[in-house]
């Protein structure tokens, strides 16, 4: 897998996120729902499945009444977050790891945390959010 095409994943959805938040879910037009949708599925062809659950989720909560709209929207902001964090990680061991210092135990630990953190993301979001 291409680290440039993630990379450019990540940063359309970052940006389709932060319109979204501007204009609000219910303001989303059958645009930003296509647009969803095709990210949603990038994110399943990357094989960031729990990316593509998140922005599921908001592509549920578009035509749905109440309020629960933001708390998806937040919990996939953070899950993006959280995946490019770990990416960024990744491609750093990567990088270290073809010079001379060989494995980095401390870039090991991280990585794994980090995995953790994200399965562990949605109590945190909703503590935040309430």
């Amino acid at each position: 897998m291409d680290t440039t095409e993630i990379v450019q994943t990540i940063d359309h959805l970052q940006r389709t996120f932060e319109d979204l938040m501007i204009r609000g879910l219910k303001a989303a037009g059958p645009g930003e729902v296509n647009t969803l949708s095709n990210i949603r599925d990038e994110c399943e062809r990357i094989g960031a499945y729990h990316l593509a659950g998140r922005v599921e989720a908001i592509l549920e909560e578009i035509d749905k009444p109440g309020r629960s709209g933001a708390q998806a929207l937040m919990r996939a902001q953070a899950s993006l977050r959280m995946f490019d964090r770990i990416l960024t990680l990744e491609h750093a061991q990567t990088i270290l790891g073809l010079g001379v210092l060989g494995p980095i135990p401390a870039l090991d630990a991280a990585l794994g945390q980090g995995a953790e953190a994200l399965e562990n993301s949605d109590d945190n979001i909703d503590e935040a959010v309430l």
